[in-house]
This record gives C-alpha cells, sequence and structure tokens, in this order.
C-alpha cells in the first residue's frame, strides 16, 4: 500500500455534523490536487456519533489516548504516513479549499499557518473573543518575536519530520505556540497565508479564550528561551533604566511615569518600524522630558499606554502587506 501524499488530521469531540459537509469536501481537495489523501480522526470521546459518522465516510479513527487538544495534535502527526500533513478543525469553521493555496506553497515553509490576521484574513466571531484573540496574538508575536500575525490558529500544513522533532507535552492548545516555536527553533521557516474563519456548523465552541489569557502568560515565559531569551530585550531594559535615571531628582512618581511613557512610545512605534526605530522614539520620550516637555506626569504614561492600545487595534484590524 502505498503512502498517501496528504495527511488531514482532524481531532474531535462530538463534531459529527461538522464531519458530514467536511470529509466529503476534503476528497474533492484531494482529487483537484492530484494527490492521494488519507484523513485521520483522532476522537477524543465523542458521545455523540462522531466516530461512526467518520468511519461511514472513509476516515481512520483513532481513540485519543492521551489528554486534550496538544495530545491530539501530536497523536494525529504520529499516525500521518505522509510526508505532509493538514491539521483542520472538524467543525466546518475552516474553508479545505484553501489547503490548494497551503499546497502550492509547501516547497517555502515547513509549517504554514491559516492566519485570521494576516492581509486578506477574515473571521466571523463574537467581537469580545475577536478583540481578546486578537490582543493575545498580538502580545504573543511581540514577546516571541514570530514571522507570524496568528500563532494560535488551528488550520495549518505541517511538514510532518519537523513536526515530529518539536518536543512539546502541552495538553492544551498552546500546542499550537510550541509548534511554531519549535519549527522556528530548528531552523525551519514559517509562514502564514490568509484564510476566513466562519461560525461553526454545530455544536459549542472548546475553546474559551478568557480561561486561555493566564495559560498565555505562562506559555510566554515558558518559550521565551527559546526566542532569544529576555537578554533579546536589553533595549527594553535601556529604556526603562534611562527613564526613570532622567527624572530621579523628581522622586520616584516621576521616575516611574516617565519610564512606562518611554517604553510604551518605543512599542507604538515598534508594531510597524522595528527595534531601532522604537529605541529612537523611547530615547526622544525621554529627551523631550529633559528639554522641558510635561511627560514627568502619570497622565504622561497613561496617554502613551492608551496611544499604544489605539496602534496596536490598527495594525491588527488592518495588517500591512508583505
Amino acid at each position: 500500500m502505498s503512502a498517501p501524499g496528504l495527511s488531514v488530521v482532524l481531532p474531535t469531540m462530538d463534531e459529527a455534523e461538522g464531519l458530514r459537509l467536511l470529509i466529503p469536501r476534503l476528497r474533492s481537495v484531494f482529487e483537484e490536487l492530484g494527490v492521494e489523501g488519507e484523513i485521520l480522526v483522532v476522537d477524543g470521546g465523542s458521545k455523540d456519533d462522531t466516530v461512526a459518522v467518520a468511519k461511514s465516510l472513509g476516515a481512520a479513527t483513532f481513540r485519543q489516548k492521551g489528554r486534550g487538544f496538544g495530545a491530539a495534535v501530536r497523536e494525529g502527526l504520529a499516525e500521518s504516513r505522509a510526508e505532509w500533513a493538514a491539521l483542520l478543525d472538524a467543525d466546518g469553521s475552516h474553508a479545505p479549499e484553501d489547503l490548494v493555496r497551503f499546497w502550492a506553497r509547501r516547497g517555502d515553509a515547513k509549517l504554514i499557518v491559516g492566519s485570521r490576521y494576516c492581509r486578506g484574513g477574515s473571521a466571523e466571531m463574537p467581537m469580545t473573543r475577536q478583540v481578546l484573540s486578537r490582543a493575545l496574538n498580538q502580545v504573543s508575536r511581540r514577546v516571541l518575536n514570530l514571522p507570524v500575525r496568528e500563532s494560535s490558529s488551528g488550520f495549518r500544513l505541517y511538514h510532518v519530520a519537523s513536526a515530529r522533532a518539536v518536543r512539546s507535552d502541552a495538553s492544551d492548545f498552546s500546542i499550537q505556540q510550541d509548534m511554531v516555536v519549535g519549527i522556528l527553533a530548528a531552523g525551519g521557516n514559517v509562514i502564514e497565508l490568509p484564510i476566513h474563519y466562519a461560525p461553526r456548523v454545530a455544536g459549542a465552541s472548546k475553546a474559551n479564550a478568557w480561561k486561555l489569557a493566564p495559560a498565555y502568560v505562562r506559555l510566554l515565559l515558558r518559550l521565551k528561551p527559546l526566542r532569544g531569551g529576555w537578554a533579546a530585550e536589553w533595549g527594553v531594559a535601556a529604556t526603562l533604566i534611562l527613564g526613570a535615571l532622567a527624572a530621579k531628582s523628581a522622586g520616584p512618581a516621576a521616575m516611574a511615569s516617565l519610564a512606562v511613557g518611554a517604553f510604551f512610545a518605543g512599542e507604538t512605534v515598534r508594531l510597524r518600524l522595528g527595534k531601532i526605530p522604537a529605541l529612537m522614539a523611547a530615547f526622544a520620550w525621554i529627551w523631550a522630558a529633559r528639554a522641558g516637555a510635561p511627560l514627568l506626569v502619570p497622565a504622561a504614561a497613561v496617554f502613551a499606554a492608551g496611544l499604544w492600545c489605539a496602534a496596536a487595534a490598527l495594525d491588527s484590524a488592518f495588517p500591512p502587506k508583505d
């Protein structure tokens, strides 16, 4: 039996209705690509007829052994017999037809991420969930210096050998960032292509962005050493120290205000222009304070923080062209 050209991994938990629509569409994608494909359903203990539907439509079905979404991804990749494996949500929110574009770019990277937040991407999501998702991705992109605007996406095309080489024991959705950082740390390239994220066909989402927020903090602390470590933030440290020293004679409140203001001034510029312009902006903030501008008061720091929030929101809503 020859190895398939493309595997599709579908972690499931009560997704029978989604699979009824998704699997036939995947078969059509295989035909369009001209490849032999396999569909691997990794089921986490569904109470509906997910497994029966998957089997009836010809998908290979496995009962998940480990715990959580992270284990489902690892087990699906381990079962893959192809050189390339796609990961999709089984609820119908991802259009499998987008795999045609991903497949055409597979030679450019070891991981292609489907992004709602890069130029051309879009999402039909409740506003509160979308704002929090964009914010978490913005922070993780900044702290981990990632080349993609959405590291949490569940729509991906993996070079299987590269993905298997990543060491991760994540049981939750942080497996997504583990894979991005792990492949980058091994010297692999990661790119993103735009996708549209649609409402699920049926059932309820298993992800809760508010519960994921605390896990994001732990995630960033865990992965930062693989992305240059905290030593890479020397510019931020220098900004805070210089800002505090510049206002030392005015007292602790002024020291804190100037340091925080300079930090957010730099981060606002960094969103689009990079590290060096960001440092220049931060030092300009400090210089302006020393020259007599009213930047030593807490209101100035609040203004700078608000400016960054507004700029970050605009940057996320209107990403730059590649």
